[in-house]
């Protein structure tokens, strides 16, 4: 039996504890009947509607009821007469929620439940329902693939939605698990494969190219009917992206460099963003083509014939059509930006366009399957906050910000973070901001649970989804911030560079992780920026116990001149005058066998 009117107008409202809008009583009146689709149905539609409803709390008796629900849950997952049903693919969809709540109850995962299943016939589908990031149990992936690829498949590029923080032990050690064990006979038909091809870095920055190969050759063989018809124009070059809009970082860090471009070049979007979405800023392009991918497959019908010399991908790896996208051969030349700033391991991607001043030169190809282009200064344009400092004094306890987006908040460095409180002389408080990723998957409570488990819980305050006024305003309360790592931010350190916050780096050797070191340097605030962990975990420490130098580097931070060093645009013509490059010396780059980085001077 499908809700009623009532259960539906029910849970639509947040306000209600869930005992009230789905109440167990008649759950497991559903299970005496032997009524599992009603069951079933309603377990779906309470975190269909968290997932709507971004819920961050529970509210009343919330916690035991959800502790009911699971033990009824898995008493009719444990069932032999009870199988999934077509539909019930979107518990894989709601398998974030469900993962995250879970570990909120004293369940903790599905473990329990996996071991009375497992052997049994028709099982597969409620042990891949059961298997994610948050068991303690390791399932070997082969056999999986073995009973049924298409679900395994679907599970695969599920359950890199399935937890949305790394500091949990077992989580990071399970997501390894899975890069390590992606099956060659992986199906890409599903929309969250976006999912684990963007998240990989953050889980193992040292292997993740290895996965996005696999992924990128399953995406080749799905895609292999896809027909381009390509008669090159030199003037025509495509700027393929699905984040074009006037609001979206990636358009306001590139823009400078596309207006510029125009001027010489006959400029095509290729706008990836779905048709729901903000529209596309359309100046300066002489044309503008929309592109979008469903769980079937992506049309590429509007660029099928084109005349494009080269395709620029500001944003790989950010949505599922610049996978696809860029996994095909659209023009002789193709060449990735640091939107995202992170190797595409694609075979049809010539090159990666970077900054000068945040690269290393020497070794490029341990950290990009393309040939590296080193552009004059930092290849994107530093964005300038809408929002004017308030002026607000900081609180009397002593706040360090950790404007940290969800995949960013890791195992090691909340680690290093006990390490600062154990050693700081004054008490702390850490303000962790994960965004609206740790609400939108339910995981705001598990996220505060693994912070607990590694810090004192009155140590850290993890800051619910907020507006950017609010975020901003929220800043002001800290004395310094610290930067993530080992993928860093560009968007957040220019926040804290405004709001006069002394801001540690910790430097590493990919882009994502040397660019805010490379501001701090145009800035003069080197000694801020760390090469090591214990000189990080030792510079915010001082700036901790030692008043004077918290004073001395605030006022610093708040003297430098970020009008003229970051904020206007250095050579707007670099992307051109790159682009004049490749497109005289394609045929050239490609016939050596050199995979050193091409210098634009």
């Amino acid at each position: 039996m499908p809700l009623t009117a009532k259960e539906s107008l029910l849970f639509q409202r947040p306000e209600l504890p869930y005992s009230v809008r789905c109440p167990i009583g008649m759950m497991d009146k559903f299970i005496r009947r032997r009524r599992f689709r009603d069951f079933t149905d309603r377990f779906m539609a309470v975190f269909q509607s968290m997932r709507d409803q971004n819920m961050q709390y529970f509210i009343g008796d919330d916690q035991h009821y959800f502790t009911q629900l699971f033990d009824l849950w898995f008493s009719v997952l444990e069932r032999p007469n009870f199988q999934f049903e077509e539909g019930d693919e979107a518990l894989f969809t709601l398998g974030g929620n469900i993962a995250n709540i879970l570990a909120v109850t004293p369940f903790r995962n599905g473990d329990a439940c996996i071991k009375k299943i497992v052997g049994r016939d028709g099982s597969l589908a409620k042990i891949l329902h059961l298997y994610t990031p948050r068991s303690r149990l390791q399932m070997p992936v082969k056999p999986l693939f073995d009973a049924n690829p298409m679900l395994a498949s679907l599970w695969y590029s599920s359950l890199w939605n399935w937890a949305d923080c790394y500091i949990d032990e077992g989580v990071c050690e399970n997501y390894k698990y899975f890069l390590d064990n992606m099956d060659d006979r992986f199906e890409p038909f599903d929309a969250n494969l976006i999912c684990g091809y963007f998240r990989c870095t953050y889980v193992d920055n040292r292997r993740d190219r290895a996965l996005k190969r696999m992924f990128n050759a399953s995406i080749e063989k799905y895609c292999s009917d896809v027909v381009i018809r390509n008669e090159p124009n030199p003037k025509s070059i495509a700027v393929v992206s699905a984040y074009w809009n006037g609001r979206h970082a990636v358009y306001r860090a590139f823009a400078p460099y596309i207006e510029e471009m125009s001027r010489h070049y006959d400029l095509t979007l290729v706008n990836m963003a779905p048709k729901t979405a903000r529209p596309p800023v359309t100046e300066p392009f002489k044309k503008v083509v929309h592109i979008e991918a469903n769980e079937e497959r992506i049309d590429v019908s509007a660029i099928a014939r084109n005349d494009f010399q080269l395709a620029y991908f500001p944003d790989v790896g950010m949505s599922q059509e610049s996978m696809y996208l860029s996994n095909l051969r659209l023009a002789p030349i193709q060449a990735m930006g640091t939107g995202h700033p992170v190797s595409s391991a694609s075979r049809t991607m010539d090159y990666f366009m970077s900054g000068a001043e945040c690269e290393i030169a020497e070794g490029a190809e341990e950290n990009y399957d393309e040939r590296l282009v080193l552009m004059p200064g930092l290849s994107v344009h530093p964005i300038k906050p809408r929002y004017i400092p308030s002026g607000a004094p900081p609180q009397d306890r002593f706040v360090i910000n950790c404007p940290w987006m969800h995949m960013k908040n890791n195992r090691a460095v909340a680690m290093a973070m006990r390490r600062i409180f154990d050693r700081a002389e004054r008490e702390i408080l850490f303000h962790v901001f994960p965004g609206c990723g740790a609400s939108r998957n339910s995981a705001y409570m598990a996220v505060i649970q693994d912070y607990a488990a590694v810090l004192p819980v009155d140590s850290v305050v993890v800051m619910p989804d907020l507006k950017y006024e609010d975020y901003m305003e929220r800043l002001t309360q800290g004395r310094f911030t610290l930067h993530s790592y080992p993928f860093g931010g560009g968007t957040t350190a220019v926040d804290a560079l405004v709001m006069h916050k002394p801001l540690v780096v910790l430097r590493g050797r990919h882009e994502y992780n040397r660019y805010t070191a490379a501001l701090l340097k145009r800035l003069g605030l080197e000694e801020l920026v760390a090469d090591a962990e214990d000189d990080w975990v030792r510079i915010s420490v001082r700036l901790v116990n030692d008043p004077e130098y918290l004073e001395r580097m605030t006022a610093r931070v708040a003297e430098a001149d970020l009008e003229s060093r970051l904020f206007r645009v250095d050579d707007a013509s670099s992307l051109r005058r790159s682009f004049d490059t490749l497109v005289r010396r394609h045929d050239e780059f490609k016939k050596g066998a050199s995979r050193k980085p091409i210098r634009i001077e």
